[in-house]
């Protein structure tokens, strides 16, 4: 395990709501499970504790902890934000369209809910040459994985977040959670608050999820957020 830097070449915008996605320890987690064939849609609770010692023992990022808590040491995005814009991503069914499988349901479409439900709603999307992260893992590994990554952030299904090139490259300094006494990554209150490289004060504090998946409940708390890792032109 060594310092990195990870970067992702982009070809054209992405898609994201805010300054600390996409999460680089969520899609190694996922690309880990991918390669191993063991994704699921919507994994339970049950199915997310399973799968932690497989991951564990499989993740190219080292394992780093704080106050006796684990997370996965890398960096929130860094980048150097050209513009941004808002774009539409639309659902709209084709009532004609006598293709359709509806299998024991009745043939009746109804666009205000459910699976035909219709909609058009706003996508933020920004311009940015190159995204990267600062790590600590096994540079080659890494790569491997990654390999496998074609697009980040929302909407990729559309076209957006396409990475041209990978780039894993080993530096001196481990900066993915500090870099000049900057915070670089979200980190609970409760486990940061009296730290000396803290001024609380300075800092905007949301409740994220701080490790993986981060999109659960139990890994959602109130944290410090990064300040300077989205740089505006």
């Amino acid at each position: 395990m060594q310092p990195l830097k990870i970067t992702a070449k982009l070809s054209n915008a992405f898609a994201v709501y805010d300054n600390w996605s996409p999460s680089l320890d969520s899609l190694l987690e996922w690309l880990t499970l991918d390669r191993l064939n063991l994704t699921q849609s919507n994994p339970t609770n049950e199915q997310i504790a399973a799968s932690r010692p497989i991951v564990d023992q499989n993740m190219p990022l080292l394992k780093g902890e704080i106050s006796g808590e684990w997370y996965w040491s890398v960096s929130s995005p860094c980048y150097v934000l050209k513009s941004e814009y808002t774009d539409k991503y639309r659902k709209r069914w084709d009532s004609h369209d006598k293709s359709l499988n509806w299998g024991k349901r009745k043939a009746k479409f109804d666009t205000s809910q459910g699976g035909e439900k219709s909609y058009d709603l706003p996508l933020f999307c920004r311009v940015a040459d190159s995204i990267f992260w600062y790590g600590a893992g096994d540079k080659d590994n890494v790569s491997e994985l990654l390999a496998n990554c074609a697009r980040i952030g929302k909407k990729r299904s559309q076209g957006n977040g396409e990475i041209s090139q990978w780039i894993v490259e080993p530096i001196k300094e481990d900066w993915h959670l500090w870099r000049n006494k900057e915070l670089m990554r979200p980190m609970p209150f409760r486990l940061l608050f009296t730290h000396p490289n803290m001024l609380a004060s300075e800092y905007y504090q949301l409740d994220w999820g701080w490790r993986p998946p981060a999109w659960h409940t139990a890994n959602k708390e109130l944290c410090f957020m990064p300040k300077c890792n989205v740089v505006r032109v």
